[in-house]
Formats: C-alpha cells, structure tokens, sequence
C-alpha cells in the first residue's frame, strides 16, 4: 500500500490551538503563542488550514478561562473540532486503488495554566471522538469508523529575551493512538513578530510523519492574531513532500 499523504489528525490540522497562556496567543494544536495582545481576554477562537499535496484540513477551537483571563494561573476549558480528507493508493487482492478518505473530530478537555513574567505552561485531559470514512473501502486501515478515547495535552510557551520566543506541543489520543508535537523557535523582526525554524511529528496506528520549516508568527489586525509556516515532510512510505498552515485567533 503506497500512502501518498497521511491524514492530519486531529491537532494535526494547522489550527493553531485555541491559546492557553495569559501572557499571549497559543495556537490551537501547536501551542505556539503567536503574539502579545494588550489585552487580557478571558475566550479566544482559533481556525487554521493546513495543506498538502494530497490532504487537506480545517480546524476550530474554542478555549476559555474557568475563573478569571487567559493571562493569569487558572483553570481552562477547550472545545475543539477538525474536519477534512486524504487520499492515497492502497493494493488490496493485487488491485490498486485511489482511496478517498474523510475525517472529522472533536473533542472536549479541562486544564490548567502556568502562568509567570516570561513562561507559560498549561496542562490539558479530556475525551476525543475520531471518525474516518473510506471510499472504497481499505482494510488495511485501521482509523476507519469511529472511536472514542482520552486525549492528553502539554505545552509551553516563553520569551526568555525581548528578541526570542520558543513554544512546544505534544499531545496523545487513545482513539487511534494519534500523537502530534511540534517546537517552535524564533527571533523578533518586528514587536511580538517571530521568525524561525519549526520541527513537527505526527502520526496514529496508520502512518509516521515528520516534518521541518519557517514559521512567520505574530502578525495583528485589531484584536486578530495570524500567522504562517511551511516546509518539507518525510512520511514512512512516501518519502518527501511539502506543507503549509495558515492560522489565525480572536480573543475576546
């Protein structure tokens, strides 16, 4: 079975995950902080796309301080939906196929966030639902239908200098063993804008998928946050390829 791109799962898709931490934007499944914003909103509302030669995705994600605003310790509650599809060739009975698959998911977690002068952290556990439908159908793969599991979430954000920012993701889901992580470095060219390198890794029980780029994070129009980033992939059958995501946030 040649896979010519894997499924971004859910947190794969370049919604960059609604934003945990009071001291700025985190992106909804990268946890990257985007930008500083002079205000302290206690929701904010994450969309994001992410493209590949052969899969595309949309995201929303909806976070909110429990008790307080986003730019201080407390509790959070999140909300998240993916929606999108892939296609890749599969053998099966010595015929190959192009197969089309749809995929949405959702989920609903509680955490807490860390907040202090230059880091953010924030923990999250709450229950996912994935569904997967193939046409034709593959029996090779294993995310088809639907599943329901635990979802686990960490990630940080800090700008230990004016000029400098790292963030970092990692979550797991138990539905279909997905994982997604991703760091993020990155130099100031403008206040709160940052460029640099990001690397990703990602994947569930059907494939392995790491990828490396640039991201451009930060820009802001009123109280939208938005922000770029795109490189190069690695799948374990395809080999190279590229990616783009575009996300963008609204805090209230």
């Amino acid at each position: 079975m040649k896979i010519h791109a894997a499924p971004l799962l859910l947190l794969s898709l370049g919604l960059s995950l609604a934003g945990v931490s009071g001291a700025g934007a985190v992106d909804w499944y990268t946890g990257d902080k985007t930008s500083e914003p002079d205000y302290a909103p206690s929701i904010v509302i994450d969309t994001s796309g992410s493209f590949a030669s052969t899969s595309d995705f949309g995201a929303v994600a909806v976070t909110g301080a429990i008790d307080g605003n986003l730019r201080q310790s407390g509790f959070l509650g999140r909300a998240e939906f993916v929606g999108g599809g892939y296609r890749y060739d599969a053998t099966n009975a010595g015929v190959t196929q192009l197969i089309h698959a749809t995929q949405i998911s959702g989920g609903a977690l509680v955490g807490y966030n860390w907040v202090s002068p230059n880091w953010t952290f924030a923990l999250f556990g709450g229950a996912q639902v994935v569904n997967t439908s193939l046409n034709p159908f593959d029996p090779n793969n294993a995310t088809n239908g639907t599943h329901v599991g635990a979802k686990f979430v960490g990630e940080f954000y800090g700008n230990p200098t004016d000029k400098t920012m790292f963030s970092g993701y990692a979550s797991y889901g138990t539905a279909i063993n997905d994982y997604y992580t991703r760091f993020k470095a990155g130099f100031a060219i403008a206040r709160q804008v940052f460029i640099g390198p990001e690397f990703l890794a990602l994947g569930n029980q059907f494939y392995n998928e790491y990828r490396g780029g640039l991201h451009l994070s930060g820009f802001t129009l009123g109280q939208l946050t938005f922000g770029i980033s795109g490189g190069f992939s690695s799948n374990r059958v395809t080999g190279s390829g590229a990616y783009g995501i575009v996300d963008a946030r609204l805090g209230f």
